[in-house]
């Protein structure tokens, strides 16, 4: 008995030291997976929206050099947004250019309003011896464009970016003075659009319709005696060398035209915020940059006119041509709209207003 005890005592303390041992022997250490670095990820470029600009203009012209300084200032904004000025008619001519904005042919455009597209009421800026100053007119138009609904109408479809009045308009003859409708008697004039052609025709004058590309070859072979336009475009189809007279129609000549930044109103819209506000806000640029370069070009062509005759009429003199053709044109104009339902003569007597002023 005292043998079996005793081994068992032996067991025990045997098996003591065995535990221990297994208790504190370490566990095999675990293989580690190395740790792969992470690449790092580009950032996805963001999608660029480009847009097709149609300037009918001779590249040569300041009009097609302030749009392409207007193109860099928009494609400076934004890299989602591209816009490209095609120059020259190459894409639309100034005919096409409307129609072409509307249609979605190109996006944005320059436009010379006219009544081929169905203006009538936005013609009111064109209107003769009306008596606009230079000054402010562009305002002066938006107050009308804002007051008037029925000349937004007119617009449909199309957004106007920008608006500038392009310089006024004065008589240039070859050979002769004119200060009077009398004295244009006998003369082949040239117009720039229909309300001068018109008004050369009821002055008493012959109205001769060319492209503005024939008007120096018709100068030179006689076709025309002179021409109704403003001076710098004169200077850029070199037509002012043969233009020895001048008579000048006060600050605001004969009339001044309207020109625009278009662009096609549902284009417009489909665009993010962001980049509506750019091309909206650049309409303030496109006309600072007209503006510039139109200074520029005006002391451009009277740098040309050196020894040429100048006849500045006084405001006595000009409402003679006024009341020439305000029967013809104005009251004409006025009825017209009338009989196509539109306030035509709230139009006319607002402008006299603005005139005033």
């Amino acid at each position: 008995m005292k043998k079996v005890i005793f081994c068992l005592v032996a067991l025990i303390l045997l098996a003591i030291p065995l535990s221990l041992a297994c208790k504190t022997s370490p566990e095999p250490a675990q293989p580690t997976t190395p740790t792969t670095p992470s690449t790092p990820t580009t950032p996805e470029k963001p999608e660029v929206i480009e847009l097709v600009v149609n300037d009918h203009n001779p590249p040569q012209s300041t009009v097609a050099a302030a749009w392409k300084e207007w193109e860099t200032w928009v494609n400076d904004q934004s890299d989602e947004l591209k816009v490209t000025v095609v120059s020259g008619g190459a894409l639309l001519t100034g005919d096409e250019a409307y129609r072409g904005t509307q249609t979605g042919v190109c996006d944005i455009a320059h436009y010379v309003v006219d009544r081929e597209e169905g203006f009538l009421l936005n013609l009111i800026m064109a209107l003769p011896f009306l008596g606009w100053s230079e000054q402010h007119v562009e305002d002066k138009y938006m107050t009308l464009l804002n007051e008037f609904p029925e000349m937004e109408k007119e617009w449909e479809g199309i957004t106007i970016l920008g608006v500038m009045m392009m310089p006024p308009t004065h008589l240039h003859h070859t050979s002769k003075v004119i200060k009077t409708p009398d004295d244009l008697r006998g003369s082949k004039m040239m117009g720039a659009e229909a309300m001068t052609i018109e008004a050369v025709r009821v002055a008493g004058g012959t109205a001769v319709e060319l492209g503005i590309m024939d008007m120096t070859p018709s100068l030179q072979t006689g076709v025309i005696d002179g021409v109704i336009n403003h001076f710098p475009v004169c200077g850029i189809f070199g037509a002012l060398e043969l233009l020895k007279y001048h008579t000048i129609f006060g600050g605001g000549g004969i009339n001044m035209t309207p020109m625009y930044a278009i662009m096609n109103t549902e284009k417009l819209n489909s665009l993010p915020q962001n980049l509506q506000k750019i091309l909206i806000d650049s309409g303030q640029v496109w006309f600072e940059k007209q503006k510039a370069l139109d200074i520029q070009s005006m002391e451009q062509a009277m740098a040309m006119c050196e020894g040429h005759t100048f006849t500045e009429l006084t405001p006595q003199e000009i409402e003679v041509w006024y009341n020439t053709v305000k029967s013809d044109i104005h009251d004409s104009w006025i009825e017209e709209c009338e009989a196509s339902g539109l306030p035509g003569q709230k139009v006319y007597d607002r402008a006299l207003q603005l005139v005033a002023k």
